[in-house]
């Protein structure tokens, strides 16, 4: 039987499965053999949330939910991950409580650092979908090689070379989608051609667009947006040695946002990536793999263009490079297995707003001197090199121990600290000194240490335990450390997070059920709070401890024609120094479904719940969430081997609700938060060849 429900994940939910927590945390990347001979045999189609206990692994268009309006919006269908909405583009994700760089984005090996100041275009909003063969969510710090930060857990996008029948030069994918609930619209494929000897090219695109959906109460929600994703690649495979050429650009235009004092007219992406490996028989050594990459965002935000405004006009032009690169070993001796490597990763970023009254927007938008207000990135530049290495070993046929260490070098300067020439920009100096009583005029250097230990241990061939240990630490962002507006300062002296984090699970499965559970207890130092008590009328930063603690449930049974699945997921959040809640926790959330299958039709429904969340931060968190419940119903008919018919109703009640982590609604003071969307019915259709 061929089983699909409730955002299967494809082929290798089932593997992971099977899997240690520990073989997830090694990534499970196209280079790593044993998954690539153990994926094939794999016919049944498992949910998401029996995926294992440390994370989950799925293919995009296996998901069983409306069409994604980008990066944030898939992921949001993951346990375990919630969303922060602020419009109908750019949802950022959270994990255990942990959000932005406390998460590492990582695309094939490359990072992208948003350009805006208030996470309009985080990382998860340029992903290029339609070309990704694998998207891997760990949760939790699994992985000294996942570079820098990364506390809460890290997302990873990866990809294959294009794989071509018997006698074919040609494959690809095409796909497109509709939703009713704001005239939802997605067309997308990839196109390879096999060059001969090895050599391929392959091209993907990405088209999507809506209008601004309406919420259960029938009132529209500003949410409007138009995406554009291209990319190229120019690729080798043979013989144990692969290397690729990525060049990539995505573009968003028009993007409303009911959670900002701002939209988004323009945000652009260019990505540039070289990458590759070689596989070796030298002694220990057997794989040697890298890449280098750019990423270039340019992102235009502004109160007038795509909004009424008769009072003040403020438009903010911002860029955001990124250049980077890794190296890795990947060595075996006798029981132990190890990975040994050198990453950089440097960003660069300035931020500049423009204001002044109606009638000035041409001076506003040539940035012209006398309408410069604020330098809020100061031509920041935050560089971090790290040195690593992760090891497992089989101390017997039922116990694995890993082990990793990592040291990163952290340098940070903001070149404009002094102020901008020839403007009244009130010089970042003038407002760290006025708030921390210091400057920015010498380089911040960090050297922050890590390192992870983890013990599994197979009970049968059913169930393994495991319990774990990591030290892990995030430098702080371009805003924690340089912002420079009147009122949002950043701080040039904030030590960088110190998390210890416990974790301790079990995962099961039988021939018609899985079951996994994990429990874990972070402790953190120097916590980075952005805190709007201290000073009145100013936001700044600080360093506290802080606690954060969490359950993550799931599992499924099947029961002939039928598939059940669950997953529940509780955190909690406390600032220990101020004995008071963290802001943006999540409240306690899952979701329980279940599906018919019967020949090539698929049909099934879901509960997505969540409890009341009154434990809050009331400077940041817009008030207490009530709890709620929608209901989302699912299909697929399989017109043919290659096409596939997907359809539903998300939210089929037209509930009216938020999510408690959702931005405080800027623009229509009617609701407290942005709205979920009401009823959506949607339709998508894809075929491969």
């Amino acid at each position: 039987m061929k089983t699909e429900f409730a955002r299967p994940l494809g082929l290798t939910a089932l593997l992971l499965s099977t899997l240690s927590s520990a073989a997830l945390a090694q990534g499970l990347t196209s280079s790593d053999a044993p998954v690539q001979t153990q994926m094939a045999p794999i016919t049944v189609l498992l949910p998401q949330s029996v995926a294992g206990a440390g994370g989950v692994v799925f293919t995009p268009s296996t998901i069983m939910a409306a069409p994604a309006a980008d990066g944030g919006s898939l992921l949001a269908n993951v346990p375990g991950i919630s969303v922060n909405r602020m419009g109908g583009h750019g949802l950022d994700i959270i994990i255990r409580g942990q959000q932005a760089n406390q998460i590492n984005v990582i695309d094939e090996g490359a990072v992208t650092y948003g350009g805006c100041p208030n996470r309009m275009d985080p990382p998860t909003s340029s992903l290029s979908l339609a070309r990704a063969d694998r998207i891997v969510v760990e949760r939790g710090y699994a992985s000294v090689t996942n570079g820098p930060g990364g506390t809460g857990g890290t997302v990873k996008v990866e990809r294959d070379a294009p794989v071509f029948a018997e006698g074919a030069r040609l494959s690809g994918a095409v796909n497109a989608g509709y939703i009713g609930n704001g005239n939802g619209r997605t067309l997308g494929g990839t196109l390879a051609y096999d060059l001969g000897a090895g050599f391929y090219v392959e091209g993907g695109a990405e088209y999507r667009n809506s209008d601004s959906y309406e919420d259960g109460n029938g009132r529209e929600e500003r949410s409007a947006y138009t995406q554009k994703n291209a990319g190229l690649t120019f690729g080798y495979e043979r013989d144990g040695l692969d290397l690729a050429l990525d060049i990539e650009r995505n573009r968003s235009e028009d993007v409303l946002f009911a959670g900002a004092g701002m939209d988004s007219p323009l945000s652009e992406n260019r990505l540039y990536r070289l990458r590759g490996g070689m596989d070796l028989n030298a002694g220990a050594l057997k794989r040697i793999e890298g890449v280098l990459y750019r990423s270039e965002v340019d992102h235009v935000m502004d109160n007038y263009s795509l909004r009424p405004n008769m009072a003040m006009l403020m438009r903010v032009p911002t860029t955001s490079d990124t250049v980077g690169g890794r190296l890795q070993a990947q060595l075996e001796f006798g029981a132990t297995t190890a990975r040994v490597g050198i990453d950089h990763q440097s960003n660069r970023r300035n931020a500049i707003a423009y204001g002044g009254m109606p009638g000035m927007e041409a001076m506003i938008e040539a940035g012209m001197a006398p309408t410069a207000r604020f330098n809020m990135w100061p031509d920041v530049t935050i560089e971090q090199t790290g040195l690593y290495a992760e090891t497992e070993t089989a101390l017997s046929d039922a116990m694995t121990l890993k082990l990793g260490a990592r040291h990163d070098a952290v340098r940070a300067t903001a070149d404009n600290h002094a102020g901008l020439p020839g403007t009244t920009v009130p010089a970042p100096d003038m407002l760290y000194g006025a708030t921390y009583g210091t400057n920015f005029a010498t380089a911040r250097t960090e050297s922050n240490t890590g390192g992870l230990a983890r013990l599994e241990y197979q009970l049968s061939d059913s169930m393994m335990v495991f319990a774990g240990l990591s030290r892990s630490v995030r430098t702080a962002d371009s805003n924690e450390r340089a912002m420079a507006r009147m009122d949002w300062v950043g701080n040039p002296d904030i030590a960088p997070e110190k998390h210890t984090q416990f974790d301790l699970g079990v995962e099961a499965m039988g021939d018609q059920w899985s079951f996994n559970a994990a429990a874990y207890v972070d402790r953190v130092d120097d916590y980075i709070l952005r805190d709007q008590f201290t000073v009145a009328g100013v936001t700044t930063y600080r360093n506290v401890s802080a606690r954060l603690s969490g359950l993550e449930l799931g599992g499924h049974y099947e029961m002939g024609d039928w598939l059940f699945t669950g997953d529940l997921t509780y955190t909690r959040g406390h600032n220990r120094t101020d004995g008071r809640a963290l802001a943006q926790i999540p409240a306690l959330e899952g979701s329980i479904a279940a599906a018919y299958t019967m020949d090539a039709w698929t049909l099934g429904g879901r509960v997505d719940f969540a409890d009341r969340q009154d434990r809050i931060d009331p400077a940041r968190d817009a008030g207490v969430t009530p709890g709620h419940a929608t209901l989302d119903l699912f299909g697929s008919y399989a017109v043919s081997d290659a096409g596939k018919i997907r359809f539903g109703v998300d939210n089929a009640f037209d509930k009216a609700y938020s999510n408690h982590l959702s931005r405080g609604n800027a623009f229509d003071t009617s609701v407290t938060r942005v709205m979920e969307p009401g009823r959506s019915v949607y339709i998508t259709y894809e075929t491969t060849f």
